[in-house]
């Protein structure tokens, strides 16, 4: 296997990957844009939810001592 083979089929599987992450190209940016936002604010929510349950564990621990 070349390098210039090892390149193409590096590009052909970069764009694949981010046809599939992104959708299709002849969308509209602001679907993609509301997407990434529910995404990290889902992410930031379960942080925050798990933060809460391990302050209030370390709290009755503390409390119990």
């Amino acid at each position: 296997m070349s390098r210039r083979d090892y390149d193409e089929g590096y590009e052909d599987a970069r764009k694949e990957m981010q046809e599939r992450e992104f959708g299709s190209r002849g969308g509209g940016g602001s679907s993609f844009t509301a997407a990434v936002l529910i995404k990290y604010l889902a992410i930031v929510i379960v942080v925050i939810i798990v933060a809460y349950v391990i302050l209030r564990i370390l709290n009755s621990i503390t409390g119990a001592l």
